[in-house]
């Protein structure tokens, strides 16, 4: 397998483990004064962390977390207001599943040039 494989099982899993935390887990997400933490912003911060030591694994986890909640950014806005979002609801709503899917085929097309960035 290439590293471009690699990365694409890595954030197919990311994906996946998030979506399986999300339907078995009902519990908000943290909140730090008044500020509620979104998985993107997770995202976010392992992918820069990931630039920083050259690491695949990280990227791809980072990269994964970040499109689990893109549909849902892109449609809604950052969602640290919890007024702006249903909460979890959203993340199970048809649109945002085909919009992650779409991201996963994306992925998937353009693994090696992605994979090729770290």
């Amino acid at each position: 397998m290439t590293d471009a494989d690699y990365f694409f099982l890595i954030f197919l899993g990311t994906i996946a483990a998030t979506r399986v935390f999300l339907f078995s887990s009902r519990m908000a997400n943290p909140t730090i004064a008044g500020f509620r933490l979104r998985h993107y912003m997770f995202g976010i911060v392992l992918i820069t962390a990931a630039f920083l030591v050259d690491n695949l694994i990280i990227y791809a986890v980072g990269l994964g977390l970040l499109a689990d909640e893109l549909p849902l950014i892109v449609i809604k806005g950052p969602g640290h207001r919890e007024e702006y979002w249903r909460g979890l609801e959203d993340y199970h709503s048809p649109w945002c599943y085909s919009g992650v899917l779409v991201l996963i085929f994306v992925a998937y097309v353009f693994r090696g040039a992605v994979a090729g960035l770290i």
